[in-house]
């Protein structure tokens, strides 16, 4: 099948471009998209979603050989406001009517929607490297695992972290202290955390810290900031829940087939 991966961030396409037919990130489009679009908004606004969405209504109404067509939104209006805020309520209306149009340029389309994270407000953040340092364990590096180069999302600050380990031997100790902080909800083992969360081993720490509803990990001046009061984000398991939203899909299994939002492709691509 032919395929088109068009996404708001850059990010999205230089790590899922393999065998697409189209690419194209709002964030640098190509020239012949500024020409059919017009100027892309700027990555730091909801009016990009719109331009991704135009995008891809051009390619439903002049590729028809396209099979499949892949939007990656920002979630930049979600962490900025809250979901009744009316900057919040006229971009879910937006992306609605923009659905809509999809539904009637492309009638035997399946449309399928979902959402790789939920998001809440946030009001704590530890700089874990330096809490540790502070109780006399240090380590190599802990990272939030949201840290990206999006900082006017979330600053980098999310609710999963990885820590490196200066020796295995420091195991023990490093994870009892870490559950010893306040708004540390887990801390898992490399295999615990590989097998409960389904985590590739190779590519988290030696261990993983999970915060509850109102705690992030983050780079901070300090061990501990408290949090502007309208402060979102993601990464703990309140942020788990997720909408998935199936359109004009008769052949689709029962709804209790979808568990995660990953089902949406294995149930389309089985292996």
């Amino acid at each position: 099948m032919r395929s088109a991966l068009l996404s708001a961030k850059k990010k999205t396409i230089s790590l899922l471009n393999r065998g697409a037919d189209i690419l194209l990130t709002a964030e640098a489009p190509e020239g012949v998209w500024l020409a059919r679009l017009g100027p892309a908004p700027n990555i730091y606004s909801r009016e990009i979603n719109y331009w991704v969405f135009a995008a891809a209504l051009d390619i439903l109404r002049n590729r028809p050989e396209i099979g499949l067509v892949y939007i990656h939104t920002t979630d930049y209006p979600m962490h900025m406001w809250p979901p009744a805020a009316p900057e919040s309520r006229e971009h879910l209306a937006r992306l609605d009517e923009l659905l809509g149009e999809f539904a009637e340029t492309a009638p035997d389309a399946a449309i399928l929607v979902t959402a790789d994270h939920g998001m809440n407000f946030k009001s704590r953040c530890w700089d874990l490297e330096k809490a540790l340092q502070q109780r006399g364990a240090p380590v190599r590096i802990a990272i939030s695992a949201e840290r990206d180069r999006y900082l006017r999302h979330h600053q980098g600050m999310g609710g999963t972290a990885w820590v490196h380990l200066r020796s295995g031997a420091d195991e023990a100790r490093v994870g009892a202290l870490l559950s010893e902080l306040e708004g540390v909800e887990r801390v898992l083992t490399r295999a615990q955390a590989a097998t409960e969360l389904k985590l590739m081993a190779s590519r988290i720490g030696d261990l993983v810290v999970i915060g509850n509803r109102d705690t992030v990990f983050g780079n901070l001046d300090s061990e501990m900031e408290v949090l502007p009061a309208d402060f979102r984000s993601h990464g703990s398991f309140d942020e788990i829940n997720v909408p998935v939203i199936l359109h004009n899909a008769p052949a689709a299994p029962p709804v209790e087939y979808f568990r995660h939002n990953l089902d949406l492709a294995r149930w389309m691509y089985p292996v």
